[in-house]
């Protein structure tokens, strides 16, 4: 038996100080979304995708202070020395 996968994408989108009304921000959302599935389902084997979730979030925060991480592959090697391990 498979294990069920799932596959997580995250959209950020930066906006500038312009009002932006909240139809036009659903408008957008539902556009990001519906271009997402649409690029899987092409990507995809038939039949892959039985589900799928959406969630938008609206953050204020300075954009410029965001930290931005990298994923780093480490090999954690267990220290002989130490009693606890």
């Amino acid at each position: 038996m498979s294990t069920p996968k799932v596959m997580t994408v995250t959209l950020e989108f930066e906006m500038g100080d312009r009002k932006i009304h909240a139809a036009r921000i659903k408008a957008a959302y539902e556009a990001a979304v519906s271009a997402a599935i649409e690029a899987a389902k092409k990507e995809l084997l038939d039949g892959s995708v039985t589900t799928v979730r959406s969630r938008m979030t609206w953050d204020y925060r300075w954009a410029e202070t965001s930290a931005q991480y990298t994923d780093v592959d480490v090999e954690w090697a267990e220290d002989e020395d130490d009693p606890e391990t």
